[in-house]
Protein backbone atom coordinates (compact mmCIF):
# COMPACT_ATOMS: atom_id res chain seq x y z
CA UNK A 1 0.00 0.00 0.00
CA UNK A 2 2.92 2.25 0.94
CA UNK A 3 4.38 1.45 -2.33
CA UNK A 4 1.12 2.46 -3.98
CA UNK A 5 0.96 5.85 -2.54
CA UNK A 6 4.76 6.83 -3.47
CA UNK A 7 3.62 6.21 -6.68
CA UNK A 8 0.38 7.80 -7.14
CA UNK A 9 2.18 11.07 -5.44
CA UNK A 10 5.11 10.89 -8.70
CA UNK A 11 2.28 10.49 -11.26
CA UNK A 12 0.24 13.62 -9.88
CA UNK A 13 3.70 15.52 -9.74
CA UNK A 14 4.62 14.08 -13.35
CA UNK A 15 1.53 15.44 -14.47
CA UNK A 16 1.10 18.33 -12.43
CA UNK A 17 4.59 19.91 -14.03
CA UNK A 18 3.52 18.85 -17.23
CA UNK A 19 0.24 20.86 -17.10
CA UNK A 20 2.52 23.71 -15.55
CA UNK A 21 4.61 24.29 -19.01
CA UNK A 22 1.58 23.97 -20.87
CA UNK A 23 0.19 27.01 -18.97
CA UNK A 24 3.20 28.75 -18.80
CA UNK A 25 2.62 32.87 -20.30
CA UNK A 26 5.28 35.32 -21.46
CA UNK A 27 6.31 38.04 -19.35
CA UNK A 28 7.40 40.97 -20.92
CA UNK A 29 11.06 42.53 -19.91
CA UNK A 30 12.54 46.70 -20.01
CA UNK A 31 16.17 46.18 -18.78
CA UNK A 32 19.08 44.26 -20.35
CA UNK A 33 20.14 42.84 -17.07
CA UNK A 34 16.59 41.42 -16.05
CA UNK A 35 16.62 39.88 -19.22
CA UNK A 36 20.07 38.47 -18.69
CA UNK A 37 19.69 36.93 -15.65
CA UNK A 38 16.19 35.77 -16.77
CA UNK A 39 17.80 33.31 -19.29
CA UNK A 40 20.96 32.44 -17.55
CA UNK A 41 23.64 30.78 -19.89
CA UNK A 42 21.25 30.91 -22.72
CA UNK A 43 23.21 32.01 -26.11
CA UNK A 44 22.50 35.28 -27.14
CA UNK A 45 22.57 36.87 -31.11
CA UNK A 46 22.74 40.72 -31.33
CA UNK A 47 21.85 42.35 -34.83
CA UNK A 48 22.79 45.85 -34.45
CA UNK A 49 21.33 46.47 -37.83
CA UNK A 50 24.35 47.80 -39.66
CA UNK A 51 23.44 46.54 -43.50
CA UNK A 52 20.76 48.95 -45.25
CA UNK A 53 17.87 46.44 -46.41
CA UNK A 54 14.53 48.18 -47.21
CA UNK A 55 11.94 48.19 -49.43
CA UNK A 56 10.26 44.61 -49.89
CA UNK A 57 7.74 43.29 -48.22
CA UNK A 58 10.10 40.58 -46.61
CA UNK A 59 13.69 41.05 -45.63
CA UNK A 60 16.10 39.28 -43.66
CA UNK A 61 18.63 40.70 -40.60
CA UNK A 62 21.96 40.08 -40.67
CA UNK A 63 21.58 37.98 -37.32
CA UNK A 64 18.97 35.52 -39.58
CA UNK A 65 15.50 36.78 -38.57
CA UNK A 66 13.01 37.50 -41.35
CA UNK A 67 11.22 40.68 -40.92
CA UNK A 68 7.36 40.24 -42.86
CA UNK A 69 4.52 42.90 -43.39
CA UNK A 70 1.19 41.56 -43.68
CA UNK A 71 -1.84 42.24 -44.25
CA UNK A 72 -4.12 44.23 -46.90
CA UNK A 73 -1.55 46.24 -49.07
CA UNK A 74 1.47 44.45 -48.32
CA UNK A 75 2.13 43.49 -51.85
CA UNK A 76 3.12 47.33 -52.36
CA UNK A 77 6.14 48.54 -49.33
CA UNK A 78 7.17 52.03 -48.96
CA UNK A 79 10.50 52.46 -48.67
CA UNK A 80 11.76 51.95 -44.84
CA UNK A 81 7.70 50.31 -44.44
CA UNK A 82 9.34 47.35 -43.86
CA UNK A 83 13.57 48.25 -43.47
CA UNK A 84 16.77 49.11 -42.41
CA UNK A 85 18.92 51.94 -42.89
CA UNK A 86 20.80 54.34 -40.52
CA UNK A 87 21.85 51.45 -38.54
CA UNK A 88 17.97 50.93 -37.15
CA UNK A 89 14.89 48.94 -38.14
CA UNK A 90 12.42 51.31 -38.92
CA UNK A 91 8.29 49.41 -39.84
CA UNK A 92 5.02 50.50 -39.87
CA UNK A 93 1.92 48.99 -38.85
CA UNK A 94 -2.15 50.17 -39.45
CA UNK A 95 -4.93 49.93 -37.67
CA UNK A 96 -8.73 50.82 -39.15
CA UNK A 97 -10.41 48.19 -40.64
CA UNK A 98 -9.85 48.09 -43.83
CA UNK A 99 -6.23 48.89 -43.81
CA UNK A 100 -4.64 46.47 -41.37
CA UNK A 101 -0.79 45.92 -41.41
CA UNK A 102 1.30 43.70 -39.60
CA UNK A 103 4.56 43.23 -38.71
CA UNK A 104 6.14 39.31 -38.50
CA UNK A 105 9.70 38.69 -36.88
CA UNK A 106 10.29 35.15 -37.33
CA UNK A 107 13.56 33.86 -35.76
CA UNK A 108 15.81 31.60 -37.27
CA UNK A 109 15.94 29.20 -34.14
CA UNK A 110 13.44 28.89 -31.43
CA UNK A 111 13.92 31.37 -28.41
CA UNK A 112 13.48 32.09 -25.32
CA UNK A 113 13.13 35.22 -25.56
CA UNK A 114 14.22 38.36 -27.26
CA UNK A 115 14.83 42.32 -26.47
CA UNK A 116 15.33 45.10 -28.32
CA UNK A 117 15.67 49.21 -28.21
CA UNK A 118 13.14 51.28 -29.15
CA UNK A 119 12.26 54.48 -29.70
CA UNK A 120 9.64 57.43 -30.91
CA UNK A 121 7.07 55.04 -30.26
CA UNK A 122 3.79 56.99 -30.20
CA UNK A 123 0.88 55.17 -30.54
CA UNK A 124 -0.69 52.10 -28.63
CA UNK A 125 1.56 49.84 -30.54
CA UNK A 126 1.78 45.77 -29.50
CA UNK A 127 3.97 42.54 -29.28
CA UNK A 128 2.51 39.70 -28.91
CA UNK A 129 4.47 36.12 -29.38
CA UNK A 130 2.64 34.28 -32.07
CA UNK A 131 0.21 31.53 -30.47
CA UNK A 132 0.14 32.72 -27.19
CA UNK A 133 -2.80 35.42 -27.37
CA UNK A 134 -1.78 37.89 -24.96
CA UNK A 135 -0.33 41.18 -26.65
CA UNK A 136 1.77 44.23 -24.74
CA UNK A 137 1.77 47.41 -25.47
CA UNK A 138 5.23 48.62 -26.28
CA UNK A 139 4.90 52.18 -24.84
CA UNK A 140 3.32 51.34 -22.33
CA UNK A 141 4.98 48.41 -20.77
CA UNK A 142 8.42 50.86 -21.49
CA UNK A 143 6.26 53.88 -19.07
CA UNK A 144 7.46 56.33 -22.15
CA UNK A 145 8.26 56.46 -26.04
CA UNK A 146 11.71 55.03 -25.96
CA UNK A 147 13.31 52.34 -24.18
CA UNK A 148 14.50 48.28 -23.86
CA UNK A 149 11.20 45.89 -24.53
CA UNK A 150 11.40 42.68 -24.38
CA UNK A 151 9.58 39.37 -24.02
CA UNK A 152 10.02 35.88 -22.54
CA UNK A 153 9.09 32.74 -22.06
CA UNK A 154 11.03 29.80 -20.94
CA UNK A 155 9.19 27.33 -20.57
CA UNK A 156 7.73 27.75 -24.01
CA UNK A 157 10.22 28.26 -26.59
CA UNK A 158 9.22 30.80 -29.72
CA UNK A 159 10.05 31.33 -33.35
CA UNK A 160 7.37 34.06 -33.87
CA UNK A 161 6.21 37.34 -32.75
CA UNK A 162 4.00 39.84 -34.30
CA UNK A 163 3.88 43.62 -33.80
CA UNK A 164 0.14 45.26 -34.27
CA UNK A 165 -1.35 48.48 -33.86
CA UNK A 166 -4.38 48.39 -30.65
CA UNK A 167 -7.71 46.73 -31.41
CA UNK A 168 -9.65 49.27 -32.89
CA UNK A 169 -7.79 52.08 -33.36
CA UNK A 170 -8.18 53.40 -37.33
CA UNK A 171 -4.38 54.82 -37.10
CA UNK A 172 -0.59 53.77 -38.56
CA UNK A 173 2.36 53.59 -36.68
CA UNK A 174 6.02 53.35 -36.84
CA UNK A 175 8.46 50.80 -34.68
CA UNK A 176 12.18 52.69 -34.81
CA UNK A 177 14.24 49.37 -33.29
CA UNK A 178 18.27 49.29 -32.59
CA UNK A 179 20.30 46.81 -30.49
CA UNK A 180 18.29 43.43 -31.02
CA UNK A 181 19.05 40.42 -28.61
CA UNK A 182 17.44 36.82 -29.06
CA UNK A 183 18.05 33.83 -26.37
CA UNK A 184 18.39 30.53 -28.18
CA UNK A 185 16.10 27.99 -26.50
CA UNK A 186 18.72 24.98 -25.14
CA UNK A 187 17.92 21.85 -27.23
CA UNK A 188 16.45 20.27 -24.05
CA UNK A 189 14.61 23.11 -22.74
CA UNK A 190 11.65 20.99 -22.31
CA UNK A 191 10.08 17.53 -23.02
CA UNK A 192 7.23 17.71 -25.29
CA UNK A 193 3.45 15.59 -24.52
CA UNK A 194 4.87 12.21 -26.38
CA UNK A 195 8.52 12.25 -24.70
CA UNK A 196 7.09 12.98 -21.25
CA UNK A 197 4.32 9.96 -21.74
CA UNK A 198 7.25 7.38 -22.42
CA UNK A 199 9.16 8.24 -19.64
CA UNK A 200 5.81 7.63 -17.67
CA UNK A 201 5.28 4.36 -18.93
CA UNK A 202 8.88 3.67 -18.07
CA UNK A 203 8.25 4.64 -14.92
CA UNK A 204 5.60 2.61 -14.16
CA UNK A 205 7.31 -0.60 -16.08
CA UNK A 206 10.08 -0.27 -13.37
CA UNK A 207 7.79 -0.28 -10.73
CA UNK A 208 6.02 -3.31 -11.82
CA UNK A 209 9.12 -4.84 -12.61
CA UNK A 210 10.01 -4.49 -9.19
CA UNK A 211 7.19 -5.42 -7.86
CA UNK A 212 7.14 -8.87 -9.28
CA UNK A 213 10.93 -9.23 -8.24
CA UNK A 214 10.00 -8.53 -4.28
CA UNK A 215 6.95 -11.16 -4.99
CA UNK A 216 9.21 -13.98 -6.16
CA UNK A 217 11.42 -12.95 -3.10
CA UNK A 218 8.66 -13.18 -0.53
CA UNK A 219 7.37 -16.45 -2.26
CA UNK A 220 11.16 -18.08 -1.69
CA UNK A 221 11.70 -17.20 1.86
CA UNK A 222 8.20 -18.08 2.95
CA UNK A 223 7.70 -14.05 3.74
Amino acid sequence: MKNCKSLLAGLILSFGLTAGVAQAAPIAVTDLDAFNSAIGGAAVTLDTFDTNNFGETSITFESGVVSTRVGVNSGFIPVLDNGVSGSRYRGNVHGGRFNLAELVWTFPVPVVGFIADFSDVGLPIEATISGSGQKFDIADVMGGRDGSFGLLDSMAPFTEIRFSMREGLPASGYLFIDNLRFAAAPSAVSVSEPGTLAILATGLAGFALAGRRRRKMNRRFGF
